[in-house]
């Protein structure tokens, strides 16, 4: 393969006709410049100048070089140019995928700050739950994740950095005995019902881990995707649950809060490529994420 240094020079010397005038221009010697045109010569095998006492010329080869490289060396600093774009944030764009709690809370907000301060980065979010999203990132389809699940350990390529606490509370119906207490046991609630979000979600995992430490197994009879719909449940009086703060936000008439004694607390947390792999609108989003949980923790 040619080498494009010396495309560029031999381009640089037909600008300017003379070596020296090449040279200046980009901020060579002209024995420098003799050296690649030389070297570019032997790779070839042909001459790509007429020398002479006023000067250099092209030669018929030089002349096809020449035509065939300006539109290479366009190519190439455009492609710089575009770089330099995405390294200084004016251009390109971040993808994103995060489990719905986040994403209808802290996320919002770090997305409206950040188009604020780049508004030329586009971002795209997705919806996913911890599993789904790590093999997203760890894959390479999303630049970040926010996650919860602690029980996933990354690789090297990964980073995770904890943003919040997210502390669960007990949700009893409004008419529950309990639902009067300023705080409770878990395993005052070993004998309910239990209503919660799907088996093979990370919260399903977190409240196996909790009870089995309470000494239990949860008798879970329904099921749903939803934490709104979960809190409706236990409005009707059909179970309790345990739900995290971020997802109480958005809380039911007809259910009660009470925290737990020993408290159970999840780790909301972004997943992003190691620094060597990190696409720099990425690393600014972590920094507006850990500023956005700062200023309203769960």
């Amino acid at each position: 393969m040619l080498d494009v240094r010396r495309l560029r020079v031999l381009c640089a010397v037909a600008d300017h006709t003379t070596l020296s005038a090449a040279a200046d221009s980009l901020s060579y010697t002209p024995s420098a410049v003799s050296q690649q045109i030389v070297a570019l010569e032997r790779e070839i095998g042909v001459r790509v100048l007429h020398r002479g006492p006023r000067g250099v010329r092209l030669t018929a080869t030089g002349q096809l070089l020449v035509d065939q490289t300006r539109p290479i060396l366009a190519t190439l600093k455009a492609a710089e140019a575009s770089v330099a774009a995405v390294i200084g944030l004016s251009a390109g764009r971040l993808q994103l995928a995060s489990f719905a709690t986040a994403g209808a809370t802290i996320l919002p907000r770090a997305i409206a700050d950040f188009r604020a301060r780049h508004p030329d980065v586009s971002i795209t979010l997705i919806q996913a739950d911890p599993d789904a999203a790590m093999a997203a990132l760890r894959a390479g389809d999303v630049d970040l994740i926010i996650t919860a699940d602690a029980e996933q350990r990354p690789n090297d390529s990964i980073e995770v950095v904890t943003l919040l606490e997210d502390p669960l509370c007990a949700v009893l119906p409004s008419a529950h005995p309990l639902a009067t207490r300023a705080e409770l046991a878990l395993e005052e609630l070993a004998s309910e019902t239990w209503v919660d979000v799907p088996t093979t979600s990370e919260a399903r995992r977190l409240l196996l881990r909790a009870c089995g430490r309470a000494g239990f197994i949860p008798r879970v009879a329904f099921e749903s995707d939803e934490y709104e719909t979960v809190q409706q449940l236990v409005a009707a009086g059909v179970g309790v649950a345990l739900i995290p703060r971020l997802a109480l936000r958005f809380s039911v008439p007809g259910v009660t809060l009470v925290p737990l004694r020993v408290p159970v607390v999840r780790e909301v947390m972004a997943a992003v490529h190691a620094p060597q792999f990190r696409a720099p609108a990425a690393h600014a989003m972590i920094g507006i994420l850990r500023e956005v949980a700062a200023a309203d923790p769960a």
